[in-house]
């Protein structure tokens, strides 16, 4: 029985195994890796996930009727209608617009032949849908101008813009095209991330719209963007540089109009 009792013994363990400083030293390890993996998991899911996520704005755009739009027999045959735009931050963010822009083209509508649509739709295909039984063709542009004067929106926010335009005569439809340049980071005080200039918007020769990088207060000092070269190397590449988060959102809705012909 004394052998046994030495193999039993020789199983107990050592005294510094055995000491409370051993123990305090294991709990505060225990404590320190559950707080680092509770900061990590926070500052992961928390801060860096949502910071890569992908911004999203959401356009809603509509066409309506007003009070005295000139369509009664006393009046002009011109439609008013009331533009309104809605922009919705549906992300867990805040995001920050630069200069946004909206151009309105009207559509009128011209009863062809229905046996004319094979020959038509051959293609290659425009923004205007190719349709049996009438061509539809668009004007110039009606009216056009800066959107959102917000430079931010916050989670879950949404903005609106009102506008009133005036439609030619025979207008069946109108065209509305938006462009909404969306940052996910503040961009800098002064101007200084376009080279000491801030975005606006306008029109090249052949009425196709361009940025331009303007002095702020002189609208007469602009740099016309009007390749995708200059725009890549002036515009584009310095806001992804700066945000790769950077997206220029573009929504284009047709909108039929009641009273039109």
């Amino acid at each position: 029985m004394p052998g046994a009792r030495a193999k039993a013994g020789s199983l107990r363990l050592p005294a510094w195994m055995r000491s409370p400083s051993l123990h305090e030293w294991v709990r505060t390890l225990g404590i320190i890796i559950a707080a680092s993996w509770g900061i990590y998991t926070f500052v992961w899911k928390e801060i860096y996930v949502p910071s890569q996520a992908p911004a999203s704005i959401s356009l809603e755009i509509s066409l309506t009727p007003i009070a005295g739009d000139g369509t009664s027999d006393s009046s002009p045959a011109s439609l008013q209608r009331e533009l309104k735009v809605s922009a919705t931050n549906a992300s867990n963010r805040r995001l920050y617009l630069l200069s946004s822009f909206w151009e309105l083209f009207p559509i009128r509508r011209q009863v062809l032949n229905r046996t004319s649509f094979p020959e038509r739709a051959k293609g290659p295909f425009d923004a205007l849908h190719v349709e049996r039984g009438a061509e539809l063709q668009p004007y110039p542009t009606e009216a056009a101008g800066k959107l959102f004067v917000d430079d931010h929106i916050n989670p879950g926010e949404t903005i609106h813009r009102s506008v009133i335009v005036s439609l030619p005569p025979g207008a069946y439809a109108a065209q509305v095209d938006v462009l909404v340049p969306v940052l996910t980071r503040e961009p800098p005080r002064g101007n200084g991330l376009l080279g000491g200039r801030v975005l606006e918007w306008g029109y090249d020769k052949n009425d196709v719209v361009i940025p331009l990088l303007c002095l702020e207060g002189d609208p007469s000092n602009c740099l016309r963007l009007d390749d995708p070269e200059k725009q890549d190397r002036l515009m584009d590449r310095k806001l992804k540089a700066f945000d790769s988060n950077y997206f220029l959102n573009e929504q284009s809705v047709q909108v039929g109009l009641s009273g039109g012909s």
